[in-house]
């Protein structure tokens, strides 16, 4: 099995099962972008006016350019519509050799078109080499 299929599975198991199905892709699909270094497609799932996006980028690029990147994320809370969700996040990340950083992010995701986005994200340095 893929390294990234392994994130995928320990991603599924923290996922609520009560957050609607396309919020749950968005968070899969971050995980494992991270995990696969593909900065692009990571901040692909961020809305680009999200107050914040250009640092976002170039964090996450930092980050993935020099070491590999692990992560899991828990759903701590999750309210709203079938259009917008207010939550809270539970994100691990495990930073090459580094002590694994933790912290709980406050984010609104949206539903752009048939997509869900990010459309705000603290504490923004998060993903900050």
């Amino acid at each position: 099995m893929t390294r990234r299929g392994l994130f995928a599975i320990a991603l599924a198991a923290l996922v609520k099962a009560d957050a609607p199905a396309g919020v749950q892709d968005l968070l899969r699909a971050a995980a494992e972008a991270l995990a696969d270094k593909d900065w692009a497609a990571f901040v692909d799932l961020f809305d680009r006016r999200m107050p914040g996006y250009a640092q976002l980028r170039e964090d996450v690029q930092a980050l993935l350019a020099s070491e590999d990147v692990a992560s899991t994320v828990e759903i701590v809370n999750d309210e709203g519509t079938d259009q917008a969700r207010d939550m809270e996040l539970d994100w691990l990340l495990a930073i090459g050799r580094e002590r694994p950083r933790r912290a709980v992010l406050k984010c609104r995701v949206e539903r752009k078109g048939r997509a869900w986005k990010f459309t705000q994200l603290e504490p923004a340095g998060f993903f900050r080499r």
